[in-house]
Order: structure tokens, then C-alpha cells, then sequence
């Protein structure tokens, strides 16, 4: 091929003269190598189709894709609808306040009545009596040390935190009215809490409690 003159070319003869330089090269090489000449390259409108033709077949599959999908969903839509039966009632705010008030009360525990209270009572008044009539002087031994142990490593501590609280509601109470409602409280909390009144016999909380009509 003769040699041709850059200067004065325009961008696509020059990419054109490129081609045919290279294609000469490969040529060559295929010729020394003595393999067949390969094919010629496509041109720029056979590149774009085949571009355009890969283009469109990744867009099918992807839409495909798509189809496949919303089929899916749709057919597990009918399913859930067959399963799951007929709408359900729509319920007013009264409606379901009343189902959330029977839930709570159904799984909380009624209170034992005075009878079954009583019948619990003898019954460990029983069983503490027969043990305590088998017990060996080492059992009665080991019995006593770890009740001591307790009171002084988890009854006394929590009974002190419990007369620190409620000395520090008695100093906060400004009124006497506000006094009189803290002597009520504690009071009514030393009924259900042995530690609480435990506390209360101390002297100087059942003194104070003793000014507002708890004392013995």
C-alpha cells in the first residue's frame, strides 16, 4: 500500500487509513505464521447493529425478568386470599378495647381466696413441723447459720435502704397533710411487704409513724 499523506485528512479517512495499516500488519504476521487470512473487520453499521441487537437481548431477559415476577407475586396474592379466607370484620375503638381488656384479664391470676389461703398455711405449718421433728441437730445446725447469713447479707442491707426511703419522704414532705399521705402509704406498703415492715418497727421510723396514727 502506498504511503499517504496525513495532513489535510478528515477524522474518518484518518481512522479508515488506520484500519487498512493494521490490517496490513496482521496480515503479514498471519502470512509468516502461515495461517489462513482472517476475515475482514465489520464496519461501523454492522457494529452498531450487532451492539443494538445484544442491547435488546439483555432488555428482553431483563424484562422477562420482570413479567416472571409479577406473576409470581400475583399468584401468591391468590393463594393467601384462598388461605386466609373471607375479609374480617373491621372493629370499632369500643370493640377492640373491650377484647384488649378481656386478653389482660384472662391470663392474670385471680387472687387466692381466705379458704385456699388458709388451707396453703396449715399446709406448710405441717410439712415445717415434720421436718422439723426429723431434724438432726446437724441439719438444725446448718439451718440457723445460713438464716443468719441472709439477714445480714440480704434482709438487713435491703431493710436499711427501706427506712433511708422512707425518712427521705418524710423530710420532703413539706405540709403535714403531705405527711400524713406518706405515713398512709407506707403503711399501706408494710401490709403486703415484710421488708417494708420490717423497717417499720425501726425506732426512729415508728416514731415518726407513731406521731400520725400508727403506732402500738
Amino acid at each position: 500500500m502506498a504511503y499517504i499523506k496525513r495532513t489535510g485528512m478528515t477524522a474518518e479517512e484518518l481512522r479508515e487509513h488506520k484500519r487498512a495499516l493494521q490490517q496490513k500488519a496482521y496480515r503479514k504476521k498471519q502470512d509468516a505464521a502461515g495461517k489462513a487470512p482472517r476475515k475482514v473487520f465489520a464496519t461501523e453499521e454492522e457494529r452498531r447493529a450487532a451492539h443494538a441487537a445484544r442491547q435488546k437481548k439483555w432488555f428482553d431477559r431483563k424484562k422477562q425478568d420482570r413479567e416472571w415476577r409479577d406473576q409470581w407475586n400475583a399468584y401468591h396474592r391468590v393463594r393467601y386470599r384462598a388461605q386466609a379466607g373471607p375479609p374480617k370484620p373491621r372493629l370499632t375503638e369500643e370493640e377492640r378495647g373491650a377484647r384488649q381488656k378481656a386478653y389482660r384479664e384472662s391470663y392474670v391470676r385471680p387472687e387466692p381466696t381466705a379458704a385456699r389461703k388458709a388451707k396453703w398455711s396449715a399446709r406448710a405449718r405441717a410439712r415445717w413441723a415434720e421436718y422439723y421433728a426429723n431434724e438432726t441437730p446437724e441439719q438444725r445446725a446448718l439451718r440457723l447459720a445460713a438464716k443468719a447469713f441472709y439477714r445480714e447479707t440480704e434482709v438487713q442491707p435491703k431493710v436499711r435502704e427501706i427506712v433511708e426511703r422512707i425518712k427521705y419522704d418524710f423530710a420532703k414532705a413539706t405540709t403535714e397533710v403531705m405527711r400524713q399521705a406518706v405515713a398512709d402509704e407506707w403503711a399501706d406498703t408494710g401490709l403486703s411487704c415484710w421488708l417494708t415492715a420490717k423497717a417499720l418497727w425501726y425506732y426512729d421510723v415508728a416514731k415518726v409513724m407513731a406521731e400520725y396514727g400508727y403506732g402500738d
